[in-house]
C-alpha cells in the first residue's frame, strides 16, 4: 500500500520543506501525527534528498550524554540504514549518502591509500529519500534542548570533485 498511497510519509514531508534542509517537525501529541508511531520524548526532524542534486552530506555534533539517531530512508518510507551517537567519532556524526554510480565516481578520483576520515559513505537504493532525524529529551524540560540539537544537524548537498586531467 505504501506504494501507492498518495499521501505517504514522504510526500508529506515534502510539503513541509525544500531538499536539503534540516526540519524540525512540531511535537508528536494526539491527533496531530506527522508520521505515526512517534516518541513525543523525542524531539524528532528530517531532511529530504535528491541525489540527481548531488550527493548528502550530513554533520551532527553528538555530545556523548544526549541520545541522537539519524535513519536513512528510501522514497517508500523503507530504512536502509541508521547511525546513533554511539558511532560518533572525534564527537561528530558524518554521513555521505549516495547512488552506487556517485560513489564509484567518488572513489575512483581518490588515491590508493587515502584516508577518507571518519565519514560514513551510505549507497542510497533510492535516488530520492529522507534523514529521519531523533534527540532524545530525557525530561519535557529538556524538549527544547532537544530540539536545538537537531536544528543543528547540517545536511547539505556535496558536489562531486571535478574531474582532473593528469
Amino acid at each position: 500500500m505504501p506504494r501507492v498511497a498518495p499521501d505517504d510519509a514522504f510526500a508529506r514531508l515534502a510539503a513541509l520543506a525544500p531538499r536539503a534542509v534540516t526540519t524540525p517537525l512540531p511535537q508528536a501529541a494526539p491527533g496531530r501525527e506527522i508520521a505515526p508511531f512517534n516518541d513525543p520524548a523525542a524531539a524528532i526532524a528530517f531532511c529530504r534528498y535528491d541525489l540527481a542534486d548531488g550527493p548528502l552530506r550530513v554533520h551532527a555534533e553528538a555530545d556523548g550524554e544526549n541520545f541522537m539517531s539519524l535513519s536513512f530512508r528510501s522514497r517508500v518510507n523503507a530504512s536502509f540504514y541508521a547511525l546513533t551517537d554511539s558511532a560518533a567519532q572525534k564527537g561528530a556524526l558524518d554521513a555521505l549518502v549516495v547512488t552506487q554510480a556517485q560513489l564509484d565516481e567518488i572513489e575512483a578520483g581518490e588515491a590508493e591509500g587515502e584516508d577518507v576520515g571518519a565519514e560514513t559513505r551510505i549507497v542510497s537504493p533510492t535516488r530520492e529519500g529522507f534523514v529521519l532525524m531523533r534527540a532524545l529529551a530525557p525530561t519535557p524540560a529538556a524538549m527544547e534542548e532537544a530540539a536545538q540539537r537537531l536544528r543543528a544537524v547540517a545536511c547539505d548537498v556535496a558536489p562531486l570533485a571535478p574531474a582532473t586531467d593528469d
